[in-house]
């Protein structure tokens, strides 16, 4: 069954929900950046992140209801995507919908970078249509051309 999750631009009124998903702890076990973040240094980026017009970043939602985050970040050959599950949501299938819904909104050629032991973000990428082409420092690098 394929899950329609819709995308919508993140606001600071979303601040508390993203700092409470970036600080969960397994989304930092499986984030390149593991560290715990403080409220002020959030808010910070947030604030640059919703002015640059180098990044997209939305919530997820499913049926009104925010499940998750996901993040585009222009880069000079594409785009470098992300995405964070909502830990109460994890394991119903979102991801994936997730990065389709990011696919359709930007033009490629686009780039993930997924730790080694995340299992989940690399079967994601994978059903996504991203091939891995590096393994660089327990990294995988994957690649999406455009269609």
């Amino acid at each position: 069954m394929f899950v329609l999750v819709e995308l919508r631009l993140a606001t600071m009124e979303d601040s508390d929900l993203l700092l409470e998903w970036r600080n969960d702890v397994a989304t930092r076990q499986a984030s390149l950046s593991s560290a715990k973040v403080i409220k002020e240094a959030h808010l910070t980026w947030l604030q640059a992140s919703l002015h640059n017009n180098d990044r997209c970043l939305w919530m997820a939602q499913l049926n009104d209801c925010a499940v998750g985050s996901c993040r585009a970040d222009r880069q000079q050959e594409g785009w470098l995507l992300s995405w964070t599950i909502a830990p109460d949501m994890r394991g119903k299938g979102l991801a994936y919908p997730m990065v389709l819904a990011m696919l359709k909104t930007l033009t490629g050629p686009f780039f993930v970078q997924i730790k080694s032991d995340n299992l989940a973000s690399v079967k994601v990428a994978e059903k996504a249509g991203f091939t891995c082409q590096e393994v660089k420092d327990e990294v995988l690098y994957f690649v999406r051309e455009v269609d």
